[in-house]
C-alpha cells in the first residue's frame, strides 16, 4: 500500500509543499477524479488534449492532496507543487517500488502476446505464491506507476506488463519497476509505424534486458527471428532461458492437438516430457504457456501445481475469448491486431472443431508505410488457409478481401461491408448451428460492437 508522510511525498518528487502538515500520512495515487476511492493524492496529468489542473478548479469532496504543475484556484488541505506530474507520479512508484525491494517483480512485454502471457503466469503462479499483476492494459509510462502503487509488501510476485512505441519507454519502465526477471514473448510489426525497422523494435524491447544483473533471469523465444539481437542486450552474469518449439529450446513442445474444451501438448525440458491439457486455444497461445512455464519452473513451481493453472486459465476480456450463442461458437479476438497475431487467430479459427469457418476481419492499425502490403498479405493467407467465409470492415479491410480474390478464393465467399454495423444481420443469413467465427481487428475497429449486435434477443 502507498502510504508514506507528505514530507516523504515531497522529497521523492522533488517538489515543494504549498500548503499542508509535512508530517501528515497521506495514502493512495490515483491520476483519475472519476474513479476515486480510498486516495488520498490526486496528480493533475497534463497532455496534448486534457489538463487535468482545470478539473482541479472545481471543488472535489475526495481529495485530499494534490499534486500540481501549475497554480489552483481551489485550497485544497494539501498541495504540492512539482515541475511536471507525470515525472512526479514516476518518481513516487520508483520509490515505492524501492520500499519493496523483497518483491520479485517480472517485467513482461512483446509485440503480442503480452497480456495473455501475463494472465498465464498469473494463474499458474497463484496455486503457490502469493501473487498480483498489472490489471487491463496498464502497461505504459503512467499505466505502470499506478500498477505498482498496489504493491503492499507482503506479496511474492508482481507481473508487470510493458508497452511501448518509441525507443526510452522500456528502458524507463524497468528503470521504475525494477523487475528481476525479464521476459520477452516475440517480436514483431506490431507499432512498426513509430520505427524504421522489426530490428529497432527489437532493440527497443531490449531494453528490458539491460535492467537485468546478477541472479536475474531473462526469457527469451529461441523461435524468434530477432532473438539473436535481444540477446545482445543481456549481461554476462543474466541466466537465460529460451522456449519454443525448436529443439534446442531449454522448454519446448514436442506436439499438440486440438481438443472440445482446449488444447492438449507434450512439453520437453531436459529430456524429460510432461504432458498437459489447458483451456485455451491456438498455437500462439502455446507460445505464451510454454514462456509462463519457463519463468514458473525457474521459480521452481511444482508440476503438478503448473497442472492445475493451466485448466482454468481466465484471459483479460477479448483475448481469445470463446463464446457461444445458439450454438454458434464465437472467437472474440479484438483487443488489436498485427500482421502476426492476425496469422495466430486464423490458424486458431481453422483448427477449432465445427463446420464453416467464418473470418470476420477489420484494420490493423500503426502499421505505417507497410499498411496496404500486410493487409494484402492477409488476404492472400486466407485464400491459402481454408477458411470457407471472408468477411471485411474499415478502409484499410478492403485490401485484405481484395487479395483474398485475387488469391483465387471463391468471390460469392468473400464479402467487404463499409460498415460494420451491417456485418450481423449478414451473419445472421449465414451462419447455423456449429460453425465458428472470428472477430479480429485493431482496437480502434471496436469489432466486440458485432458481436454484441448479433447477441441481442437470441439469450
Amino acid at each position: 500500500m502507498f502510504k508514506y508522510s507528505v514530507r516523504e511525498i515531497v522529497k521523492a518528487v522533488n517538489g515543494k509543499l504549498i500548503k499542508g502538515n509535512q508530517n501528515e500520512i497521506l495514502t493512495g495515487v490515483s491520476t483519475d477524479t472519476r474513479n476515486l476511492s480510498d486516495e488520498d493524492i490526486f496528480v493533475a496529468l497534463k497532455g496534448p488534449n486534457f489538463d487535468a489542473h482545470n478539473i482541479l478548479n472545481k471543488p472535489k469532496k475526495n481529495i485530499k492532496a494534490v499534486i500540481v504543475e501549475k497554480d489552483i484556484e481551489i485550497n485544497y488541505p494539501f498541495i504540492i507543487k512539482v515541475d511536471n506530474t507525470v515525472k512526479a507520479l514516476q518518481e513516487m512508484a520508483k520509490f515505492h517500488r524501492n520500499n519493496h525491494s523483497d518483491v520479485k517483480i517480472i517485467g513482461i512485454t512483446g509485440s503480442s502476446g503480452k497480456t495473455s502471457t501475463k494472465d498465464i503466469l498469473f494463474s499458474i503462479l497463484k496455486e503457490k505464491f502469493k501473487v498480483k499483476k498489472s490489471k487491463g492494459n496498464l502497461n505504459n509510462h503512467i499505466g505502470v506507476p499506478l500498477t505498482l502503487f498496489r504493491l503492499e509488501g507482503n506479496e511474492d510476485i508482481f507481473i508487470v506488463e510493458m508497452g511501448m512505441s518509441n525507443f526510452g519507454e522500456i528502458k524507463l519502465l524497468s528503470e521504475i519497476a525494477k523487475p528481476q526477471i525479464g521476459l520477452i514473448t516475440n517480436i514483431g510489426r506490431a507499432h512498426i509505424e513509430f520505427f524504421d525497422s522489426v530490428k529497432d523494435i527489437a532493440r527497443a524491447k531490449g531494453e528490458l534486458l539491460v535492467c537485468l544483473g546478477e541472479n536475474n533471469l531473462a526469457v527469451l523465444n529461441y523461435d524468434n527471428d530477432y532473438t539473436d539481437i535481444l540477446n545482445n542486450f543481456v549481461k554476462e552474469e543474466t541466466k537465460v532461458q529460451y522456449f519454443g518449439f525448436n529443439k534446442k529450446a531449454d522448454f519446448y513442445i514436442n506436439q499438440y492437438n486440438y481438443l472440445d474444451d482446449g488444447m492438449e501438448f507434450e512439453l520437453i525440458n531436459k529430456d524429460y516430457s510432461y504432458k498437459f491439457k489447458t483451456n485455451l486455444y491456438g498455437k500462439h497461445n502455446l507460445y505464451n504457456i510454454i514462456a509462463a512455464i519457463t519463468v514458473a519452473r525457474n521459480l521452481n513451481l511444482e508440476w503438478d501445481l503448473i497442472k492445475n493453472g493451466l485448466k482454468k486459465i481466465e484471459l483479460t476480456g477479448l483475448r481469445s475469448e470463446m463464446k457461444d450463442i445458439n450454438g454458434i461458437k464465437f472467437i472474440n479476438d479484438c483487443y488489436n491486431a498485427n500482421p502476426s497475431s492476425m496469422k495466430n487467430a486464423i490458424n486458431m479459427l481453422k483448427n477449432i472443431s465445427g463446420n464453416k469457418k467464418i473470418a470476420v476481419l477489420g484494420d490493423m492499425l500503426e502499421l505505417g508505410k507497410i499498411k496496404q502490403k500486410a493487409h494484402k498479405e492477409i488476404g492472400s493467407y486466407i485464400a491459402k488457409s481454408g477458411i470457407d467465409y471472408l468477411i471485411t470492415t474499415g478502409v484499410l479491410g478492403k485490401y485484405i478481401s481484395e487479395s483474398a480474390i485475387q488469391s483465387e478464393m471463391d468471390k460469392n465467399m468473400v464479402k467487404h461491408f463499409k460498415n460494420k454495423e451491417e456485418i450481423p444481420e449478414f451473419l445472421d443469413e449465414i451462419t447455423d448451428t456449429n460453425d465458428v467465427v472470428l472477430l479480429k481487428a485493431s482496437r480502434g475497429m471496436q469489432m466486440e460492437s458485432i458481436y454484441q449486435e448479433f447477441k441481442k434477443d437470441k439469450d
